[in-house]
């Protein structure tokens, strides 16, 4: 189960290239018996240090900045704290110029994890963060009802009013109070379409 995170969306190129970059990462990482570990240091070094850390993602995606110097910074920030294939990845893309995918590459390297472990990715969109026992135990009965381990992927969603959404491949499930709200007013249309039928109906047999 994963952390909540924003919905990012990435142009065709970005995905692609986060496909290909995520795939050799995962290939490397694979041989040595860690591929879990860096996937877990990737999600971390983009949500906790790029997030979080002021010009850190300007500077690493800036094509002014040398690709040495990008390197020791990495070295400096990185270094004895992440897997040596981790650190080595990353400085791949800094030297290619290519840390402008990196949420792509993270995306994708979940992605491929999840193949490669036999695990069904499902994402729960809510209006507010649900709390750690709520994930667990929709977790679990998701778990027990597909019969398979699951990567939960919450997300919060302000364009709900409430209740929840799952996507589970190309299936949307959908609970959620706004789209209680459109059956609703879809049904209530319909009832009052035909109540106008059935009275143009009578009107007409009593003529």
């Amino acid at each position: 189960m994963t952390e909540a995170r924003d919905k990012v969306l990435f142009d065709t190129g970005q995905q692609y290239l986060g496909t290909v970059y995520a795939k050799a990462l995962l290939g490397a990482a694979e041989k040595v018996g860690n591929a879990d570990l860096v996937v877990d240091e990737l999600n971390s070094f983009v949500d906790d240090v790029l997030a979080k850390v002021s010009g850190l993602s300007s500077t690493l995606t800036s094509p002014r900045v040398a690709s040495e110097a990008k390197a020791a910074m990495l070295d400096k920030a990185l270094g004895g704290k992440v897997s040596t294939e981790m650190l080595n990845f990353l400085k791949v893309v800094a030297r290619h110029g290519r840390f402008d995918c990196l949420g792509a590459i993270r995306q994708a390297a979940q992605h491929q994890l999840n193949d490669l472990r036999g695990r069904i990715e499902v994402f729960l969109y809510a209006a507010q963060l649900p709390s750690h026992e709520s994930i667990e135990l929709i977790s679990n009965r998701l778990k027990a009802l597909l019969g398979k381990d699951i990567d939960l992927q919450v997300h919060v969603d302000q364009e709900l009013i409430g209740g929840v959404k799952l996507r589970i491949g190309d299936t949307v499930y959908d609970a959620s109070v706004a789209n209680r709200l459109v059956r609703l007013k879809s049904e209530l249309l319909s009832k009052t379409g035909q109540q106008l039928r059935d009275n143009l109906d009578r009107f007409a047999l009593a003529d």
